[in-house]
């Protein structure tokens, strides 16, 4: 009966506004009517307990602390839920909707732990102290909590990770090691950026998940996060890649003084900045010839590809040709 008259008697767009469903604060009232029954029911089971005189004033006490205890954590989980509900369907990117439910819910705690001191006739001062100090031995205790809690305030509120960003983080506290590598690379330019790769999903105030190339999640403290270095490859400040190719050309079979001019031809399709180069010889036989390509950050493995492919046509063709003209001769 209740539900049905707010349904009928708010109408739609008040309070919620246009990007809030309406079904939200419905959800929410309905909790509050399901809350407020636990208020009554507890409070007509303390009365009646009271009036027993069989009863030891200590179990009644625990029994209002009980009380005050489950109807005080219902009623913050209730409020901070549905402000996080409220808040995601109007500002869903908004650090105020991560942090202002949270806060919220902590506060609420606080206070039910007072509440449940005041339950048991201390004075409101003494339980106001009371929860200074237990928040302290909690805060000393919890301190790595904490820790990822604000280091959590501060990613959100500067912007240092924020969701839709493809990232690598590379500490020394992250178990990653490379793979054995064949025994030429070890003359190779390449570099290892070693940590955890992957587009950023969702940022909590404890941790955040990170959704890597292979589909798996990765849930990362936010502490670590801080302390990490951070290689984003969605920057706002250039989209650009530059892309190393290399490739060998056996060396009997080319023209040392043109390689490189045919080269340019084979890739002038490509945004060439960086050689092509005689970059070293991999061994007697052959050389290897090394350039960079500029590329998008989202397509650079395509174009890498596409110029690598190119080139190996390229000494294909060549050693091809050195064939035929070995045979004519």
């Amino acid at each position: 009966m209740l539900i049905i008259f707010f349904d009928t008697a708010i109408p739609a767009g008040f309070i919620t506004g246009t990007n809030a469903p309406r079904n939200v604060v419905v959800k929410l009232y309905q909790k509050f009517l399901i809350g407020f029954a636990l208020v009554v029911g507890f409070v007509a089971l303390n009365l009646a307990l009271g009036r027993l005189s069989l009863i030891p004033p200590d179990v009644l006490s625990a029994i209002e602390a009980v009380s005050v205890a489950v109807v005080g954590i219902y009623f913050t989980v209730v409020i901070s839920d549905g402000i996080r509900d409220f808040l995601a369907q109007r500002t869903p990117s908004s650090a105020v909707a991560i942090v202002l439910p949270n806060v919220i819910k902590y506060l609420g705690y606080v206070l039910v732990f007072v509440g449940v001191l005041l339950s048991f006739g201390v004075n409101a001062t003494t339980a106001l102290a009371g929860g200074a100090f237990a928040g302290l031995i909690v805060g000393l205790a919890l301190q790595p909590i904490l820790e990822n809690f604000f280091a959590g305030i501060l990613i959100i509120a500067t912007g240092f990770v924020t969701v839709g960003d493809h990232i690598r983080l590379m500490s020394t506290q992250i178990p990653y090691s490379p793979a054995v590598l064949p025994p030429y690379k070890f003359l190779s330019r390449d570099y290892l950026e070693l940590g955890i790769d992957g587009t950023v999903v969702e940022i909590d105030l404890f941790f955040s998940r990170i959704l890597m190339e292979n589909g798996r999640e990765v849930r990362v403290p936010n502490s670590l996060i801080i302390k990490s270095s951070v290689v984003d490859y969605t920057s706002k400040f250039s989209n650009r890649l530059y892309v190393t190719v290399r490739a060998e050309f056996p060396i009997d079979k080319v023209d040392l003084n043109t390689l490189e001019d045919e080269i340019r031809e084979t890739l002038k399709d490509f945004q060439v900045v960086e050689g092509p180069y005689l970059h070293e010889q991999s061994d007697k036989d052959f050389v290897i010839i090394s350039l960079k390509v500029e590329a998008n950050v989202d397509d650079w493995k395509r174009v890498k590809s596409e110029a690598l492919k190119r080139l190996l046509l390229l000494r294909k063709a060549m050693i091809e040709r050195a064939q035929a003209l070995q045979q004519t001769k």
